[in-house]
C-alpha cells in the first residue's frame, strides 16, 4: 500500500526523469535545411572526362589529345540527341565534321553509364574502343558529355 507522501516522491521522480530525458534526447527527426548541390557544367564533365582519357594514355607512353573546340560542339550535339533518344548511335557525317577541321583519319567511341570512369573503363575492356582511344596516330579529339537522369552520355571523336 502507498501513503500519499510515496505517491507524491514517485511523481518527483518521474517529473525528474522525464526532465532529465528531455535534456540530454537526441531529437529523432530534426529538420535539415536544403542544400542545392550544383550540377557540374557541361564543359567541366568534358575536361573530367579527357583527364581520364589523357591519364589512360600516358600510362602507355602516348600524348594527351588536343581539344579541339568546333569538333566538341558536335560531338556535344550528338551526346544530346543520344540522351534524348535514348540511344548509342554513332554520328552519321562524322567523316565530313572530321574533314572540316582538318582531320584524314578519325575514330568514334560513345559511351553512357553512371561514372564517367565506369564508361573509360568500358571502353578499355573492349578491343575495338581500346584501338581507338589508344591509338597514336591521333592526337586531336572532339569531345562531348552530358549528365541526364543520372546517367552520362559520352561522344569522343579522335581524329589526325
Amino acid at each position: 500500500m502507498t501513503t500519499s507522501r510515496t505517491r507524491s516522491r514517485l511523481v518527483v521522480l518521474l517529473i525528474l526523469g522525464t526532465m532529465l530525458a528531455a535534456t540530454f534526447a537526441v531529437p529523432s527527426v530534426q529538420a535539415r535545411p536544403h542544400v542545392a548541390h550544383r550540377q557540374p557544367s557541361d564543359r567541366e564533365l568534358r575536361d573530367k572526362m579527357l583527364r581520364l582519357v589523357d591519364r589512360s594514355r600516358a600510362n602507355r607512353g602516348l600524348p594527351r589529345l588536343e581539344l579541339n573546340a568546333r569538333l566538341s560542339r558536335d560531338a556535344l550535339d550528338h551526346a544530346r540527341h543520344m540522351a534524348r533518344t535514348n540511344r548509342l548511335t554513332h554520328t552519321p557525317n562524322l567523316r565530313d565534321l572530321v574533314s572540316h577541321v582538318g582531320g584524314t583519319v578519325f575514330g568514334e567511341n560513345l559511351g553512357n553509364g553512371r561514372s564517367l570512369k565506369g564508361i573509360r573503363d568500358a571502353w578499355l575492356r573492349s578491343n575495338a574502343t581500346r584501338r581507338i582511344l589508344l591509338d597514336p596516330r591521333f592526337h586531336n579529339v572532339g569531345l562531348g558529355v552530358v549528365h541526364v537522369d543520372g546517367f552520362f552520355w559520352v561522344t569522343l571523336q579522335v581524329f589526325d
